[in-house]
């Protein structure tokens, strides 16, 4: 039993230093590139959101809303891509990132995490989060930022659709 209590005030503890550090986060801008390679409009005057539709058909309306990199004291690097996703489909849909890159250089699968269920007829706050690991190359987003969209239905599975994202800065 006093182990027990030994560990839940070491958690404690820890999470009230977690709480007590500063994170600062700086927006990304750049300009989305449609699948045809043309470039679309610039970013919006406000250079913290990018607002770009990267698909709106029948089944889904997804928005490119912003790109924020991170640094926080305790958690270290991150950086946080925001998409809004409009579900159109009469099932839940799921929507996760692939096939991620920066730089011209593949983002490591133990670095990425985005996996978002949105219900039929709703919306949904989607974000891929990129955070540093050691030993991992930790992307820079210098020159580009890259990555499909994949969308599916657990409940039909005949339904998937990829859609590619491309910002360069």
């Amino acid at each position: 039993m006093k182990k027990f209590f030994y560990l839940l005030s070491v958690l404690s503890l820890f999470l009230l230093l977690a709480a007590c550090g500063e994170t600062t986060e700086e927006n990304v801008s750049g300009e989305v590139e449609n699948a045809d390679d043309q470039a679309t409009e610039e970013s919006e005057k406000n250079e913290n959101e990018i607002n770009q539709v990267i698909v709106d058909n029948e089944n889904v309306k997804a928005t490119l809303v912003k790109i924020a990199k991170k640094d926080d004291p305790i958690w270290g690097k991150s950086i946080e891509v925001v998409f809004d996703v409009q579900n159109k489909r009469s099932e839940t849909i799921t929507v996760q990132a692939n096939e991620v890159s920066s730089d011209n250089r593949m983002v490591d699968g133990a670095l990425i995490a985005m996996s978002q269920d949105v219900a039929s007829g709703k919306s949904a706050t989607a974000k891929l989060t990129i955070n540093e690991l050691e030993g991992y190359d930790f992307p820079e987003l210098k020159e580009d930022f890259e990555m499909t969209l994949h969308i599916f239905s657990w409940d039909n599975y005949d339904y998937q659709e990829n859609h590619p994202v491309k910002v360069t800065f």
